[in-house]
């Protein structure tokens, strides 16, 4: 079958206005980080995918002409080039808890990054009209429909800014997932944008922000686990409800759940009655577990797409117990099991062909810094 498991070595380089020791977030002292080399070339990017009868083994060189181009404003800029980690998000329970006047769904969910990312490269471009973006997948946009762009536009738009970009989208996370991959892309991008223009905005200001591109987007300026309310936007940071080395295997079929689709079969008198804070207490104290791991668009995703309610039952049949929850993440399509980075032996059967896989853990950032690469990706 062809599958997918995702490793990469690039090396990640962060840069951030302040830099900190271990110590409490209420103590914490800023101190000038140093700026990047400017001559600092793009790693080489590689993809692969397995060949089938029906695939072919795909090899992806970005465009050589993106560090020349960089090259032309290296010299003078104090930061020319910078590589940043952009990790997607599983909601450990999502609540939807009323139909709101303007037509959106309030919810409640706890979010948290996992250690599955893309990696974006971004080099200032001697442009001073247009940003350039590349992919290392086919499908992406490339203009303004792409929630990098977005950013980039709202970054300039707000600041005054007058830089434009040439960037490079090394793509992991699968899209129509339920993970989050656009929003955590245009947070990054919101990051960089201001790391380039020497951090003339806030965190705050960056998270605020961001709510004008998607109602994710603001989580990924949390630490890496908040409770999110309202539709998302509303962020509250929250100390680590799990430990951070717990394994997971994250299994998406081809097929991906439009958001759209599934709030439109979505029926409030079908949804849990649980307290969110009763769930959101429950794993802060004893961990997660399939009672606790609610998500309220699983009945009306599985009503969209009937083979992700049998992927789910499945999954939970072949564990036989070595996964401690397995629920849809989001708005789908993506199962996870929480507890093994090992997915199910059925998986490996022709039904299952083209399921894409991944193993992953939690992760979290350090205040003032950007999410770093896991090691053990």
């Amino acid at each position: 079958m062809a599958f997918s498991y995702y490793f990469w070595n690039h090396n990640v380089f962060l840069t951030s206005c302040n830099s900190f020791t271990k110590t409490s977030l209420s103590s914490l002292k800023p101190r000038v980080f140093p700026s990047l080399d400017p001559k600092l070339q793009f790693p080489r990017t590689t993809s692969f995918v397995k060949a089938t009868s029906k695939q072919l083994e795909i090899v992806y060189d970005p465009d050589e002409k993106i560090n020349k181009l960089a090259d032309e404003v290296g010299n003078e800029a104090p930061l020319s080039r910078l590589t940043l980690f952009s990790p997607c998000k599983i909601n450990i329970f999502l609540r939807i808890t009323n139909k709101r006047d303007d037509g959106y769904h309030d919810l409640a969910s706890l979010f948290h990054v996992i250690s599955l990312g893309d990696i974006i490269n971004f080099a200032l471009s001697p442009s001073n009209s247009k940003d350039r973006l590349s992919t290392s997948v086919s499908g992406v946009p490339l203009d303004e429909k792409n929630l990098i762009i977005k950013a980039l536009n709202l970054y300039r738009k707000k600041t005054g800014s007058d830089k434009f970009f040439l960037i490079h989208l090394d793509k992991k996370v699968p899209t129509g997932a339920g993970l989050g991959g656009g929003s955590s892309n245009a947070a990054t991008a919101l990051w960089a944008a201001n790391q380039f223009n020497g951090c003339v905005a806030t965190e705050r200001e960056l998270q605020e922000w961001s709510n004008e591109i998607g109602s994710d987007v603001p989580f990924f300026f949390s630490h890496g686990a908040a409770y999110c309310t309202g539709r998302g936007e509303v962020v509250q940071d929250i100390p680590l409800p799990v430990p951070l080395d717990i394994p997971m295997v994250l299994i998406k079929p081809q097929e991906a759940c439009p958001t759209a689709e599934v709030y439109k079969r979505l029926r409030l008198d079908q949804t849990s009655k649980v307290d969110p804070l009763t769930l959101l207490e429950k794993i802060s104290k004893n961990g997660v577990s399939q009672d606790v791991c609610i998500n309220d668009l699983e009945t009306p995703a599985f009503e969209f797409l009937p083979t992700l309610k049998g992927l789910k039952q499945r999954v939970v049949s072949a564990s036989r117990g070595e996964y401690d929850a397995v629920f849809m993440s989001g708005s789908g399509s993506t199962i996870v099991g929480i507890g093994s980075p090992h997915p199910p032996q059925f998986i490996y059967d022709d039904d299952y062909n083209d399921v894409f896989l991944s193993e992953a853990n939690f992760i979290t950032r350090q205040a003032g810094q950007w999410y770093r690469e896991s090691p053990s990706t």
